[in-house]
């Protein structure tokens, strides 16, 4: 009988001391579930030993399994705040895929460049075209020769002037980049040019010039006009 009752006590004790390593690990009971407590010994009748042992045995069982689970928490990932991770949703554009500032300006860029070739394009075919209406091309070809004459004109050269129906053609020179940013106003002051004008600058090699195509007075250059 004290062989038993010694062994029964020994197991208690190496209960006891699971217990105690489980609290000096800092960890928690899995929340909504109360750690079983440890059942106390009694020491009684033979008759008693063996359900004491069995309860002895299944406080094991449940420290251990309660043990497990904490363990289990312990590698759980934690959830972002808020919400749970979410993969990534099919088509959305990541910074590799995205187009780039410098890209998009790019092909702006491009987009008006041939715009402006096309417009040219077409009013070099109009200006090559065009029947020549002497009664309106003279005079405007004079009052274009005498303007660049003028003081409004300075550091700027007329070198060619044409005139057909509805178009005239001219090309200039200029000494400097003031002169050249001047042009398109300084048209704007001579009386008797009523008409639209555009102006085309070039500077190659060095050398500044401007082709300035310019409508006749009441009617629009022929541009195709685009929203």
């Amino acid at each position: 009988m004290s062989k038993v009752r010694w062994g029964v006590l020994g197991l208690a004790g190496a209960t006891v001391a699971v217990a105690g390593v489980w609290s000096l690990r800092g960890d928690v009971p899995v929340q909504g579930a109360t750690p079983p407590a440890v059942a106390e010994v009694h020491t009684g009748p033979p008759a008693d030993l063996e359900q004491e042992v069995r309860a002895l045995r299944a406080e094991l069982e449940a420290l251990r399994r309660a043990q497990g689970r904490l363990e289990q928490q312990s590698h759980v990932p934690a959830t972002p705040p808020g919400g749970s991770v979410t993969a990534k949703e099919e088509g959305s554009e990541g910074p590799d895929t995205a187009p780039t500032k410098e890209a998009e300006q790019a092909a702006q860029e491009q987009r008006r460049r041939e715009r402006v070739m096309e417009l040219d394009a077409e009013l070099e075919a109009a200006a090559n075209t065009e029947p020549r209406d002497t009664q309106w091309a003279v005079p405007t070809e004079s009052l274009v020769t005498r303007s660049f004459q003028g003081p409004d004109f300075t550091g700027s050269r007329l070198t060619r002037v044409e005139c057909r129906t509805h178009l005239c053609t001219l090309e200039v020179e200029h000494d400097n980049g003031d002169a050249q940013a001047e042009l398109l106003t300084s048209l704007l002051r001579v009386q008797g040019l009523r008409g639209q004008a555009v102006v085309r600058p070039q500077n190659e090699g060095g050398r500044r010039s401007s082709r300035v195509y310019l409508s006749r007075a009441g009617e629009r250059l022929p541009m195709t006009l685009r929203k």
